[in-house]
């Protein structure tokens, strides 16, 4: 009975949501004009096609809220320089002092399909996880706001401060607050975060050493927005600091978990038994694991690359230029993978069995 409230609840609260952000205008100073209808007309060109969109909408937000206005856009196929407008869509505008007409599309509202993703996310979680869930949920707010203000000390002396001393600092906070919120206080969460942060630190400490060494042909100078980034090098060892923490925090807990479970069934198993049992659990893991990590990087620089290939750049060419930083960024995460294993197996016994003896 009470999960069947629970239930009816949180459906309730999501369909609420939903509905606050489809009416959330007045939370915006901007003007935004949802569009009602569109005329488009098609010019031929050898290269692309370009259209002409003649929009007509009502002001949603703001001094002239409810007045129809109409606005030009120019579009094309490609949509590279550009974006097409649909109707219903939601557009934010920049308007003349007397109101009448619009100077410029800045922008397109999105937050709803955001929101209602989010949403979908928050229900998913909470009904297979439960009060896992929301300590997981917890853990991600808190986190995310140890990022923001993370940013803001950077924007606010990013000339003075050692932006990956700084989040070396973050990497061990997110560490300890993500298992210690989500597992509670216990062996197994001292075992698992013991074992991610030699983890990540033995993994990023011998990949500083073979770019520092051997590293002077990486092409970091292809980062995006390199001319106004300050101390561009630790920019990409922060990169290389974060990109596999999850998946090295998942590992320790898993293992510390599975390790904790065989114990506390039998108080009595031997520490063999114990490592043969986590290295048959390792084995089923780093497959995944890696292939995470490959995944992420390809997403990552698969835009770039067709966009170049489409452009005319040989495929070799455009992998070295665009997927360089993100292979040496994945092949580092995978090393934090692999050594996170053995760590987190032999710390784990130590600090379950150990501390029980």
């Amino acid at each position: 009975m009470k999960s069947k409230i629970k239930l009816i609840t949180l459906l309730m609260l999501s369909i609420i949501s939903i509905i606050f952000i489809y009416n959330d205008y007045f939370l915006y100073s901007t003007p935004i004009v949802k569009i009602t209808n569109i005329a488009e007309e098609k010019n031929d060109s050898n290269k692309d096609e370009y259209y002409n969109q003649k929009i007509t909408g009502i002001i949603q937000n703001g001094k002239y809220k409810d007045k129809i206005i109409e606005v030009n856009n120019k579009t094309s196929k490609s949509g590279v320089y550009d974006e097409k407008i649909h109707k219903n869509a939601e557009i934010f505008v920049e308007l003349s002092k007397d109101g009448t007409k619009v100077n410029s599309i800045t922008g397109i509202k999105r937050d709803k399909y955001l929101v209602i993703l989010f949403i979908i996310f928050i229900d998913l979680i909470l009904m297979v996880a439960n009060k896992k869930g929301m300590k997981s949920l917890l853990s991600l707010f808190i986190n995310i706001i140890i990022s923001i203000i993370s940013i803001i000390i950077f924007q606010h002396s990013y000339k003075t401060i050692n932006i990956l001393l700084l989040y070396i600092i973050i990497s061990i906070l997110f560490i300890i607050l993500s298992l210690y919120i989500t597992n509670g206080k216990s062996r197994k969460t001292l075992a698992a975060i013991i074992s991610s942060v030699i983890s990540l630190f033995i993994s990023f400490s011998l990949s500083f050493i073979i770019i520092k060494l051997f590293g002077k042909d990486i092409t970091i100078w292809t980062m995006e927005y390199i001319e106004v980034i300050y101390d561009y090098e630790n920019f990409f060892y922060v990169s290389i600091l974060l990109c596999g923490l999850g998946a090295i925090m998942d590992i320790s807990i898993t293992i510390s978990s599975a390790l904790n479970e065989l114990i506390t069934k039998n108080p009595k198993i031997e520490v063999p038994t114990l490592i043969k049992s986590g290295k048959e659990i390792s084995k089923d893991i780093v497959g995944t694991m890696n292939h995470v990590m490959l995944y992420t990087c390809y997403s990552s620089i698969i835009p770039l690359v067709f966009l170049a290939l489409r452009n005319g750049m040989i495929l070799s060419n455009a992998l070295n230029f665009y997927g360089n930083l993100e292979l040496v960024i994945v092949l580092t995460s995978c090393i934090s993978i692999v050594l996170a294993i053995p760590i987190s197996l032999y710390t784990s016994i130590f600090i379950l069995k150990g501390v029980r003896k």
